[in-house]
């Protein structure tokens, strides 16, 4: 039986990458954007809280579709 690639080398690369830099580097940095918003007190009215912790929803969907 063949096996069949459906994906480059290169493409592999890069979605190893994207997972890499989301993990390692965007997701920490939204982490600490949302520690920081919240210590800034009322979260129902505080932006910058609402938006990390939607960008942060984001990243972890894309890294479990990543990791599948």
């Amino acid at each position: 039986m063949t096996r069949s690639n459906y994906i480059t080398a290169e493409g592999e690369r890069r979605l190893r990458d994207e997972l890499r830099f989301l993990w390692k580097v965007e997701r920490v940095e939204v982490t600490q954007r949302v520690s920081d918003a919240a210590k800034e007190g009322d979260r129902s009215e505080n932006a910058e809280y609402i938006y990390s912790k939607k960008r942060l929803r984001e990243i972890d969907r894309r890294i479990r579709y990543l990791t599948l």
